[in-house]
Formats: C-alpha cells, sequence, structure tokens
C-alpha cells in the first residue's frame, strides 16, 4: 500500500477545505446564512481555507479528489452487487448512509434541475441544496458524520461527481 502525500487541491485536501466551509458557513449568524454568502466562500475557499498536508493510506486509488472519492464510496460498500459477486464488488447490501445519500441526490436533482453543469460553482450550488433543503433531511448532512462525509468527498469530487455518476 503506498502512503500519500496530499497537497495543492487533490486528495483529502479538497475535502477538508470543504469541511471547514461548512463549519464556518453555519457558524454564521442565520441571516448571513444565504446562497450569496455560501457561494462567495465556495469560491475562495483554497485562499480561505489554506492547505494542511495530511498523510493517509489509498489503497488503489489516485491521490485525487476523485480517488478519495471512489475511496469512500468504497467504505459505504457503493460497489456491493445485491445478487453476484464480482471483480470489484462484493456480495451484499450497500450501507443505509449510501442508500440515502443516493435517494436525496436523485430528489434533490429533480427539484434543482436547473443546476446540471459540471463546473466547479455548479457543485458549490449542489452542495449548499443539500445544506438547506426542506425537500430531504438535510440536518443529517449540516452535523458530522458518515453522510457529511459522504457529501464532503462527492463535493470534492467536482466534475467527476457530477449528478450522472
Amino acid at each position: 500500500m503506498p502512503l500519500y502525500h496530499s497537497g495543492g487541491s487533490t486528495g483529502y485536501t479538497s475535502a477538508a477545505r470543504i469541511e471547514r466551509l461548512i463549519d464556518h458557513f453555519f457558524s454564521l449568524p442565520v441571516a448571513s446564512q444565504t446562497s450569496a454568502t455560501f457561494a462567495n466562500l465556495w469560491s475562495s475557499r483554497a485562499v480561505n481555507y489554506l492547505d494542511v498536508p495530511t498523510d493517509y493510506i489509498i489503497p488503489e486509488e489516485a491521490n485525487t479528489a476523485a480517488g478519495w472519492l471512489a475511496y469512500v464510496k468504497r467504505l459505504h460498500n457503493s460497489t456491493a452487487n445485491t445478487s453476484t459477486r464480482g471483480v470489484f464488488g462484493t456480495l451484499a447490501l450497500p450501507s443505509p448512509v449510501w442508500s440515502d445519500f443516493l435517494a436525496d441526490r436523485t430528489v434533490l436533482q429533480a427539484a434543482t434541475s436547473a443546476i446540471t453543469g459540471v463546473a466547479d460553482g455548479d457543485t458549490g450550488r449542489r452542495l449548499y441544496q443539500f445544506l438547506v433543503s426542506t425537500v430531504i433531511d438535510s440536518a443529517r448532512y449540516r452535523r458530522g458524520g458518515q453522510y457529511r462525509e459522504l457529501l464532503v468527498s462527492w463535493s470534492a469530487g467536482g466534475t467527476s461527481a457530477a449528478p450522472s455518476s
């Protein structure tokens, strides 16, 4: 297993920036928790939330945000197959967190059909919708835990985490 050192906007560093951005956003007064404020924080996250090099082991994944997303997805049995075992899949059920995330993502994709692009700003708008939506249980994404970890890694994946993936 290789040991990767993250730097720049890759791997876990991207996710760590997003995690700190979310914490900062919800520490603001409620009147300031607007989509415009979130968009401003999102667009300046590389400046406001500087890199903190993090060493971590990701077997068989690249040291990129997409690699981190793939790793987190595997932790949640996203490759589980309910009928047959495959080369990359296991014979099991996906975790309830993964199933809930996919369901929530589908609901939000239908509710916010205007956000279809893969640009960085579109990713930020999709993340904001997860955090403030009244259509889904957005509170579980605002607090820490597996739901938030999955959302953050999905957001850090950027264009590799477009709604159709």
